[in-house]
């Protein structure tokens, strides 16, 4: 839909609705909330534990107002935004129990009830659903869409731990509110440790020199309170502008609950396990040194550590990712500040170059400061992963190959109301079943003007690689689009074999995706072909990430949270 994607701004951007004190905060003021700030949730003894989501008031600088947020509270806590970093080991489980003791939502105006299950009343009894992303879990632990629960009620999860250590996140998954429920606050780090990958500084950097980072965009109103502005290019059934939007893009970057925080480091390397929080926001990051960027080594992906570290000075990566870096800073006077800077557009990746043209850049994300302490200095080891490198499903034979198509639908009006998957809607009886212990390749055929991080709940996979196609050729072919009115129908058609519409030729993985994966990037007018495992036994003994087969139904859906919660998302089976 030429001018129309399904990601083209929809009136939504910060520099339309932002107050007259919006996105003017001081940068690099605030000191980063680091592992003893955020608070660690040690499990790594197995045993229960418990949290409980409730509201709070949350400072994200310290000369603006106070926000209502939800925070993620253990037994004693005053956290006011986000949740504790929990720390588990490979092979000890324990269990999770979740109370939802939330009193009304904080941003009850953004509740959109086209999207949430009829009857709700999220506004003042908000429903909650705890998902480990990136998790081996059980389906009755996975913390789906379906799985939400009310307040006064509480839910415990069983987290098995059976895969290899990662940087792992958890957030809300409720159907219909998780754009809202992230967004106020509800997501969390979840570090996993192995024999490899210990923590304890016998190869990569320990804590204080391991730090989580949870990026997100946020927008305030001129008190310092959240901000989601409707759609006024969308009316609702009453006709007034739809609190939904195609996505939700910030004017203001905040890192661990913080408006562009500053951190101090020491000379040395520092290990920065970074998640993508952000609602739809994609970034381009790069370490700006006042000269050349700074060269860092990515070591890790969503599923662990990789083969060997790649030596890179740029990171691009969408909602849901995660990224496990590497930055030494031995090499810089005290003193000296390193910026880290985003440079990709909104929508991603070819969204408006300029402000007046739509736009909203976030060119600074938050500073380090480099001081004449001495930090760790261990050199990092050529290979990571020591005789456990990672298991190739490249040359392995699938026991199938499954189209699944990313499709925008529009209105008369040209404008976006939905995206879907396999143009289904997420209710649609059409579900994928796999068979439990096979592997798959699954093509994702981006039909769409934008880019889309999909996500496979319960499994890690690997991205084999990416190919141009016709895309208006491709989705003509589908029967998605109803002749008598040349849109994007929802409920029709059928996917069909790309093949014939393929451009040039496939280009590999690169080096720092040849890990595993649980969110890969879907660029537009590509297909993007996955090797998916589903369960332990899929590889015909060889070892994976995932340790454990389950059966059931999961979800698999994009990350990008307004899409997810309007319709790009399908549930598949496990049997």
């Amino acid at each position: 839909m030429a001018g129309a994607g399904l990601l083209a701004p929809p009136g939504i951007s910060a520099a339309a609705a932002r107050g007259p004190a919006a996105g003017q905060q001081a940068m690099f003021t605030e000191q980063l909330p680091t592992l003893a700030e955020l608070g660690v949730l040690d499990m790594r003894g197995g045993g229960h534990a418990a949290l409980w989501v409730r509201n709070a008031c949350h400072q994200f600088q310290e000369k603006m107002g106070p926000a209502n947020t939800l925070a993620y509270q253990e037994a004693g806590s005053s956290r006011t935004c986000l949740g504790p970093v929990i720390i588990a080991r490979k092979g000890v489980p324990f269990e999770l129990k979740v109370h939802n003791a939330a009193e009304y939502h904080p941003l009850d105006s953004a509740i959109d009830s086209e999207l949430v299950p009829r009857g709700s009343d999220d506004a003042k009894r908000p429903r909650m659903s705890v998902h480990l992303h990136g998790g081996n879990v059980s389906p009755q632990s996975d913390g789906g869409p379906d799985q939400a629960f009310v307040p006064g009620h509480s839910y415990t999860y069983h987290y098995g731990n059976n895969q290899d250590a990662a940087g792992l996140w958890y957030h809300d998954h409720a159907l219909g509110l998780t754009r809202l429920n992230i967004y106020a606050g509800l997501a969390g780090s979840y570090l996993l440790r192995d024999g490899i990958d210990t923590g304890d500084g016998t190869h990569l950097p320990p804590p204080p020199y391991e730090v989580p980072l949870i990026i997100q965009d946020k927008m305030f109103n001129p008190d310092g309170t959240l901000a989601y502005p409707p759609n006024p290019d969308l009316k609702g059934p009453d006709g007034a502008p739809r609190p939904w939007a195609p996505e939700f893009f910030g004017d203001v970057a905040t890192v661990n609950g913080k408006v562009r925080p500053n951190l101090d480091v020491a000379h040395g390397r520092y290990r920065f396990r970074i998640v993508n929080g952000s609602n739809a926001r994609f970034y381009d990051f790069t370490f700006d040194a006042g000269g050349p960027a700074l060269a860092f080594h990515q070591i890790g992906s969503d599923g662990g550590l990789l083969n060997a570290p790649v030596l890179l000075d740029r990171l691009v990566f969408g909602p849901g990712e995660r990224a496990d870096l590497v930055v030494d800073f031995a090499g810089l006077r005290a003193g000296s500040r390193v910026v880290l800077r985003n440079s990709a557009r909104v929508p991603y990746p070819d969204g408006p170059e300029s402000v007046a043209g739509g736009a909203v850049p976030l060119p600074y994300i938050m500073q380090f400061t480099v001081t004449s302490r001495t930090g760790y200095t261990e050199p990092l080891p050529a290979r990571l992963r020591e005789d456990r490198e990672v298991t190739s499903l490249r040359e392995a034979t699938p026991a199938e190959t499954r189209r699944m198509v990313l499709v925008e639908v529009a209105n008369a009006d040209d404008v976006p109301v939905m995206a879907l998957l396999n143009n289904r809607m997420f209710d649609s009886p059409d579900t994928t079943e796999v068979e439990s212990d096979t592997m798959e390749e699954w093509q994702l055929i981006n039909t769409t003007e934008d880019a889309h991080p999909i996500h496979l709940h319960f499994t890690q996979f690997q991205v084999l690689n990416r190919q141009k196609f016709q895309a208006d050729g491709y989705l003509e072919q589908t029967g998605y689009i109803d002749p008598a009115t040349g849109l994007v129908t929802p409920g029709q058609g059928e996917a069909v074999d790309v093949e014939r519409f393929l451009i040039g030729r496939p280009r590999e993985a690169a080096a720092n995706e040849q890990g595993w994966k649980d969110t890969v990037v879907a660029l537009p007018g590509e297909v993007t072909r996955i090797r998916v495992p589903f369960g332990a036994g899929a590889a015909g003994g060889k070892p994976l990430a995932i340790g454990s087969s389950f059966k059931g139904d999961y979800v698999w859906h994009c990350h990008i949270l307004e899409h997810e919660d309007n319709d790009m998302m399908q549930r598949y089976t496990v049997k």
